[in-house]
């Protein structure tokens, strides 16, 4: 946390003649509201369904592109929704609405959706049981590697240390990558990569992706693409 300005770093000694440093308070380790956490306190699953499965004001079906069950055909440039966390898809949806996350596709749906619609379809997607993952038979050894030890030398953490050994997904806001399909991985890599997708934390996987050979994004969107 930078200290206020004007004042000295905690256990710095303040120079002769100045002030001494205003003394520091717990709201300065409080994290900052933010716009989608009020939306998980609207609408329901049930209500969440029928907009998935019927859509409505002006919505399409979210099943004509993430599958009945919230899982997407592979071969295609769409996730897979069933078992993501509520408040992971309630802060997609609401990136979508400010434009922190471009998407042509999504933008106009998530400012069609109202507060509840979105409350509602994160519950119900958040509430669909996904398999448990299992690194696929004859996974490249390259993509393993990086999912549980990552790559010292590149200075590339564990994609596990955040995504959950075999991309089952870890804690809110960390997304499951365990059958999410290749085409929508490379894409979503390229898109941190080229700086168009940035409403990731503190830009982690911007950084990330930089360092990530065009082979390696491949080799892990078919390792985790493969798991279903």
């Amino acid at each position: 946390t930078v200290p206020p300005a004007g004042t000295a770093a905690a256990g710095a000694p303040a120079a002769a003649g100045a002030p001494a440093p205003a003394p520091r308070t717990a709201t300065e380790f409080t994290p900052l509201p933010v716009d989608w956490e009020p939306i998980l306190g609207h609408g329901t699953a049930q209500d969440g369904q029928r907009i998935a499965q019927s859509g409505g004001n002006g919505v399409a079906a979210c099943v004509s592109c993430h599958g009945a069950n919230g899982v997407a055909a592979a071969g295609t440039a769409f996730p897979s929704l069933a078992g993501l966390q509520p408040e992971y898809l309630a802060k997609q949806l609401m990136d979508y609405r400010s434009g922190r996350r471009g998407s042509p596709v999504m933008a106009p749906i998530a400012k069609a959706l109202q507060p509840d619609d979105i409350g509602s379809l994160a519950k119900y997607y958040g509430g669909l049981a996904a398999t448990a993952p299992s690194p696929p038979a004859g996974a490249p050894q390259r993509a393993a590697d990086l999912d549980r030890i990552g790559d010292n030398a590149l200075a590339l953490p564990a994609c596990a240390n955040c995504h959950g050994l075999s991309g089952r997904g870890e804690g809110p806001l960390l997304p499951r990558l365990a059958g999410q399909p290749a085409e929508y991985f490379a894409g979503q890599m390229a898109a941190f990569k080229n700086g168009s997708r940035a409403n990731d934390d503190g830009g982690v996987m911007r950084a990330f992706s930089q360092r990530l050979s065009d082979d390696d994004v491949h080799a892990l969107a078919s390792f985790y693409g493969a798991m279903r």
